[in-house]
């Protein structure tokens, strides 16, 4: 039992995790060992890869998180414009459940809209 607990904490072995560097994951962006020949998490194979592949798969990853938010914020705009046509062609009595549900989508709408184009424009802005 002594002999296991030894190998365990061998000075190598400390040695090799207090000096261990960590990057990100080109395809996942979450943190591993710069050791490492696969990611953990998604399998992207890292060993072989030139710096060319990996800004290539950074860049894919970027306009697939920009065209997610480009598709929310065109749902969220649509979800203003149907409440404000609602609004607009069944004209409800104010302070009844129709009309607090209608300008509650039609805010949360553009409030929505709002955010993902922020997220856009700071995701346009991010450097690798």
């Amino acid at each position: 039992m002594k002999l296991r607990a030894k190998a365990l904490y061998c000075k190598d072995c400390i040695r090799d995790r207090l000096y261990m560097a960590l990057t990100q994951c080109p395809s996942c962006n979450k943190r591993i060992s710069s050791k490492v020949k696969e990611c953990p998490h998604c399998q992207f194979v890292l060993a072989g890869q030139s710096k060319e592949d990996m800004e290539r798969e950074w860049l894919r990853l970027k306009q697939e998180k920009s065209d997610k938010l480009v598709s929310r914020s065109m749902l969220a705009l649509l979800i203003a414009i149907a409440a404000f046509t609602y609004l607009f062609m069944q004209q409800p009595m104010p302070n009844t459940w129709q009309y607090g549900i209608a300008v509650g989508a039609m805010v949360g709408g553009v409030v929505w809209f709002l955010i993902n184009r922020v997220q856009l424009l700071f995701l346009k802005k991010k450097k690798r």
